[in-house]
């Protein structure tokens, strides 16, 4: 009897670290999927943020030609309004004018 205890005590032993080694194993990998995880964010964000910064001269050029959101006074929402609306008067005294020379 103390021989059978003695076998059953070592492959209890055994399997007792064979598990510790798997669960530390386990837990090391899933301390480097958390920390690529964390990267992998980090980086999208970094990426969101240059690309706006890339992209930002682009989008005022688009909006000086579409007359969208004017730099000379950021705080007043009507600036891009009202040069829009002495261009097109401009535009209507040009052809008002071509008109009375042609007539």
């Amino acid at each position: 009897m103390d021989n059978e205890l003695n076998e059953r005590l070592n492959t209890i032993e055994k399997m007792l670290s064979d598990n510790n080694a798997m669960l530390i194993k386990l837990r090391k990998s899933q301390k480097n999927a958390t920390r690529m995880r964390v990267v992998y964010w980090i980086l999208v964000i970094i990426l969101c943020v240059g690309s706006i910064y890339f992209v930002a001269p682009y989008l005022g050029q688009l909006g000086a030609i579409y007359g969208i959101g004017s730099t000379n006074n950021p705080a007043s929402p009507d600036s891009g309004t009202s040069s829009t609306n002495t261009t097109l008067t401009k535009l209507l005294n040009q052809y008002e004018a071509s008109q009375k020379t042609t007539q």
